[in-house]
């Protein structure tokens, strides 16, 4: 009769375990699914992250190039200094990566060949400290334009690839009472 209770379980194991298995089933391809769009995705963050931050420093960089070409014949003592800051500007844009480096590929750590250790470990030493160059750029663009005299001031550019500043681009809409119709580009907050 032991025998016969044994083989009664088998039969409905297949049936009991039906529900993990569709769940662990279910559990692998979402996994493999969400690596593949999760890539895409990163990519395209990373993407529209980047052309941020480029249109950041080229507008820096177009700034001071302007006034290299415009101090370059000056021979007062401030223009002098101020064309040392946009040089020095246009070095910390230079020094500035353009490009992502290729990564080392991960290897599971009790097959790490000392190679590979050693390139993982020159890359993470050789990686740049983008948040410390770009607020080093930032600091030295305040310094550009206090030396010169003008605001700092950085436009981003609309969606639809103008400089937003078109006819009531300025122009608060939605507003009641004394702000309404106020441009607010003429408030110097």
């Amino acid at each position: 009769m032991t025998d016969i209770a044994m083989d009664g379980d088998d039969l409905f194991d297949g049936a009991i375990n039906l529900e993990s298995g569709f769940y662990e089933t279910g559990y692998a391809e979402g996994h493999a699914h969400g690596q593949l769009h999760g890539l895409f995705e990163g990519r395209q963050l990373g993407q529209e992250k980047a052309w941020e931050l480029w249109e950041e420093v080229g507008f820096y960089e177009g700034f001071a190039g302007v006034w290299c070409a415009k101090l370059a014949s000056s021979s007062s003592r401030k223009e002098a200094k101020s064309l040392a800051h946009a040089q020095t500007l246009l070095g910390l844009i230079t020094a500035f990566p353009a490009t992502n480096p290729t990564p080392v590929p991960d290897a599971p750590l009790d097959n790490d060949t000392p190679e590979l250790a050693a390139a993982r470990e020159a890359a993470a030493a050789a990686a740049p400290d983008l948040p410390a160059m770009l607020s080093a750029i930032r600091a030295r663009y305040r310094l550009l334009c206090t030396s010169l005299g003008t605001r700092p001031r950085l436009v981003t550019a609309a969606k639809d690839g103008t400089d937003g500043a078109g006819e009531g681009a300025g122009v608060v809409e939605g507003i009641e009472g004394p702000m309404k119709g106020v441009d607010t580009r003429q408030l110097r907050f």
